[in-house]
């Protein structure tokens, strides 16, 4: 049987950022939208079943009113499992639906989402649709041409070494254990508490290293990419230590707020390569977000790795079933 997840997050786009910048806020109305518009396109690909992850808001389920009841009758699964109003949900959901054989999952968030979902499982094909505040992961895209290509996927119309590519990863290593991951940027913060998780003061970010670097995107990562670009395609990333230096950039770190930042190193790094955590204590921010405490004694290291979630090229899914014939049908 072919199967396609969604995980819809609805605390995606609700963070502090609202407050301290000119962030717009994703409601879940919005949101329930989006999943109907995503269910359309899946289901006119003939897919078996859709699985849908519930949550604290009812996103999913609110959704299925107004849909064609055969639809809703003969292809959507509400998944089984406790939910939390955590990111933890999200992982958890994944982590269900991979063991269920969906051959496309497709998530509506931000980078933290999505960092939340890779957490579960990085080898089913994933579609990360933009919602939340940092979105380098997820992409801008019609909700129902996202569905569609999901369908596609799943249902094996295209091939999947064609369309879906493996992305980089940020590995957090304890003797080499991972501790932790992050997909677009992790930070090494000069404080030991948490507070708001959401990052937005710069002046606490000491180091930083990114599996991507682009100044026409919001958040860290645009502080990177507003010395060189570094897209999701090459095999390295790139290391930063902010502080006072001779190297000013002027990037668009939050929505409507663009900085000034002093750099006083950066350069890039490769595959594998292994940068240890030398500010002690401290917290280290994960795509954005408050996520680790680092203690005085740990030996903490981070680097990047070409292991992360695959991702389907959503453009290219569509024109290789058109090439196919997929949407013509002859009497």
């Amino acid at each position: 049987m072919s199967k396609v997840g969604i995980i819809a997050n609805p605390a995606a786009g609700k963070d502090i950022r609202r407050l301290v910048a000119y962030a717009s806020m994703t409601g879940n109305r919005e949101k329930i939208d989006l999943v109907r518009r995503i269910i359309q396109g899946i289901s006119s690909t003939a897919v078996d079943e859709i699985l849908l992850t519930p949550d604290y808001s009812g996103i999913c389920m609110q959704a299925l009113s107004g849909l064609n009841e055969e639809v809703v009758r003969r292809c959507l699964t509400l998944l089984e499992m406790t939910v939390t109003g955590t990111q933890d949900d999200s992982t958890r959901a994944m982590s269900i639906m991979a063991e269920k054989g969906v051959g496309c999952v497709v998530t509506i968030g931000g980078d933290g989402t999505s960092r939340a979902v890779a957490k579960g499982n990085r080898r089913v094909p994933v579609i990360a649709i933009s919602t939340g505040t940092n979105n380098v992961f997820p992409v801008m895209v019609e909700a129902t041409v996202a569905g569609i290509a999901a369908g596609l996927v799943a249902r094996g119309i295209v091939e999947e070494d064609e369309v879906v590519h493996s992305q980089k990863r940020i590995i957090i290593s304890d003797k080499g254990y991972e501790r932790d991951m992050a997909l677009i940027d992790a930070a090494v913060l000069d404080q030991v508490f948490v507070g708001a998780r959401a990052v937005w003061s710069l002046s606490e970010v000491k180091e930083l290293i990114c599996t991507r670097a682009q100044a026409d995107t919001i958040g860290l990562s645009s502080i990177g990419g507003s010395i060189c670009t570094i897209s999701s395609s090459d095999d390295y990333g790139l290391y930063l230590k902010l502080g006072d230096g001779k190297i000013k950039v002027k990037a668009a770190v939050l929505p409507g707020l663009i900085q000034e930042v002093q750099i006083t190193e950066y350069r890039r790094i490769g595959i594998g390569e292994e940068i240890p955590i030398s500010v002690k204590p401290c917290l280290l921010a994960l795509d954005g977000e408050r996520e680790l405490k680092v203690r005085a004694q740990d030996e903490l290291t981070m680097r990047i790795e070409r292991d992360g979630p695959r991702i389907v090229d959503i453009s290219k899914a569509v024109h290789k079933a058109v090439e196919k014939g997929f949407f013509v049908r002859t009497e």
